[in-house]
């Protein structure tokens, strides 16, 4: 075993934690006084088309992934939701997130107090194979227009990429032309390009914010990654995201500076791939029981990061909006720059796609984070991010990297076995020379 380190490294609490926890809370109250507010409430997948939906004024986007993984924490009202929508006849192989959504539209109860918020409009990217479907449904029981959008398949970097991003770009358009029709409002192409940059800027931003947890100690763990990334998914687009990841970038700048851990114990870094299970994210607390700390994963990195890679590999962030030379001189000059990020390069979507991408973008993290180990969630309850795990596990296996993978569900706790995951947990710490270390 190893032996616990003769120091420990100094920590303390993340000042913007309350600010990030204030932003969620408002967005969700946002949700439920939206008609109050005289703003429209437009529903959907997140971190996708809200930022089209600026274009119509004033808008509060509900989007559903980052609703169900909130109430899935609380087993209590997600259990009635997912029991709901099987008995609409949704079988448990179906998409959690969406499971659980639906379910809290069905039982018209909204986690935050009070009824289900009824969205105006649905905008929507198909981008995997259930979530233009998962919508249509929504559409059809409360009787709100839907528009769905078409994500063409496919790795970036194909002959077929420029097709790809024509394609792409003429459905925003048309999309643009619905919300007009639709709202009743004019579309302002001057919001639309100003979300479309807060988008860019907050994305760039984040990319290194994750960027400086390759430093050693990290100043940040996954468990806090998982909360912080929150406001850039459900504000993508807002000012107020942007702002947001400015002061958190200062402040986890100051902390490396300052040699400042998440983890005064690390001795032991890992990465955690794939959606972790919401209702145990104790799991983070079990390994650092042992010194060890999750730096990140493709998921967390890439579900909102904007990414440029160089020509060794290496992964770096986009570059600041104003340093790319680009000049909006039109509305489809605006849609195809959305276009071109959306269906970009180090996107975890491509992932879906190619288990060769998957691997080749778990393996970089993996090495340029400095990490030790794999832990690696094989969730039943999502296709497109599960896909390929068995895959990325015999890469990494053949790479000679430490790997343990338990199988669960992001967000259904009836497919966990709690008991059997802490046992896979603690037993690879072990393998890997580790110790629990006393609690003082």
């Amino acid at each position: 075993m190893k032996q616990i380190l003769d120091h420990k490294y100094q920590t303390r609490p993340l000042q913007n934690w309350n600010k990030c926890r204030e932003l969620r809370l408002q967005y969700y109250k946002d949700i439920m006084t939206t008609r109050e507010q005289g703003k429209l409430l437009v529903g959907g997948s997140t971190g996708g088309l809200n930022i089209l939906a600026y274009g119509i004024g004033d808008v509060v986007w509900f989007g559903g992934e980052t609703y169900a993984a909130t109430i899935s924490t609380d087993p209590a009202f997600s259990y009635p939701c997912l029991e709901a929508t099987e008995a609409e006849g949704l079988g448990r192989d179906s998409c959690v997130y969406f499971r659980t959504y639906f379910g809290s539209m069905l039982l018209n109860k909204y986690y935050f107090g009070g009824p289900f918020p009824k969205p105006d409009l649905l905008l929507q990217s198909h981008n995997c194979d259930v979530q233009g479907k998962m919508y249509q449904l929504v559409s059809e029981y409360l009787g709100v227009p839907l528009f769905c959008v078409d994500q063409p398949p496919g790795p970036w970097g194909e002959e077929r990429t420029e097709e790809r991003i024509t394609y792409y770009t003429g459905q925003l358009l048309d999309a643009i032309d619905w919300l007009e029709k639709t709202s009743g409002r004019k579309f302002d192409d001057e919001r639309f390009a100003r979300a479309v940059i807060n988008d860019w800027e907050a994305s760039r931003i984040w990319a290194e914010i994750c960027l400086l947890n390759q430093n050693i100690p990290a100043p940040l763990d996954q468990k806090s990654l998982l909360n912080l990334f929150l406001p850039l998914m459900v504000l993508r687009g807002d000012e107020r995201s942007v702002e947001f990841y400015k002061e958190l970038k200062a402040e986890v700048e100051d902390r490396v500076r300052d040699g400042i851990a998440a983890l005064a114990t690390e001795h032991y870094r890992y990465i955690h791939e794939g959606i972790p299970p919401w209702h145990f994210l104790r799991l983070f607390h079990i390994m650092e029981g042992y010194g060890a700390i999750s730096v990140g994963s493709l998921y967390m990195f890439c579900m909102a990061g904007y990414w440029d890679i160089g020509s060794d590999g290496v992964w770096k962030s986009s570059r600041p909006f104003k340093d790319l030379g680009i000049e909006f001189k039109s509305r489809e000059d605006i849609a195809r720059f959305f276009a071109r990020v959306y269906l970009g390069n180090v996107n975890y979507k491509g992932s879906f796609w190619s288990a060769a991408i998957k691997n080749q973008q778990v393996l970089q993290i993996y090495n340029q984070w400095h990490a030790d180990g794999v832990v690696m969630h094989l969730n039943r309850g999502c296709k497109g991010t599960g896909g390929y795990m068995l895959e990325n596990k015999l890469a990494l296996t053949q790479a000679n990297i430490p790997v343990v993978s338990y199988e669960g569900n992001a967000a259904d706790k009836r497919d966990f076995d709690e008991a059997q995951v802490i046992d896979r947990l603690e037993s690879f710490a072990e393998s890997q020379g580790l110790a629990r270390i006393p609690k003082i």
